[in-house]
C-alpha cells in the first residue's frame, strides 16, 4: 500500500483558508470523523482523508500502486482547484511513512 500526503494551501499568505473546506462539505459526500477531519468522497477518485488546519489542509490517499496514486492525485487536484473559489492553491505531495488510522 502506498500512502500519499499533501499539504494544500493558498499560494498567497492569507489569515485563513476556510472557503475550501466549506465547499468540500457543501458539494461532496463526506463523513465527519472529528471536528477538523473528514472523509470526502470525490466522484471517480474515491475517499480522501481531509484534515483542516488554520491556514492549510492535509489530504491523505491510500492506493495499491504508485501509478494509480499519481492518476488519483492529478484528478484530485483538478477537483480541488475547481472548489477553491478562484484562489491559487499549492499542493505539496510526499509519500507518508504510515497509513492514517481512519484508512486501517
Amino acid at each position: 500500500m502506498i500512502t500519499m500526503t499533501a499539504i494544500v494551501g493558498p499560494v498567497e499568505s492569507l489569515p485563513s483558508f476556510p472557503l475550501l473546506g466549506q465547499n468540500l462539505r457543501r458539494h461532496y459526500e463526506h463523513t465527519l470523523l472529528f471536528t477538523d477531519q473528514m472523509f470526502v468522497i470525490f466522484p471517480g477518485i474515491g475517499a480522501v482523508l481531509v484534515t483542516e488546519h488554520t491556514n492549510t489542509y492535509r489530504f491523505d490517499i491510500v492506493e495499491n500502486d504508485q501509478a494509480t496514486a499519481d492518476h488519483r492525485i492529478m484528478k484530485l487536484e483538478a477537483h480541488v482547484l475547481n472548489e477553491s473559489g478562484g484562489q491559487r492553491i499549492r499542493f505539496d505531495w510526499a509519500k507518508a511513512a504510515h497509513v492514517p488510522v481512519p484508512f486501517r
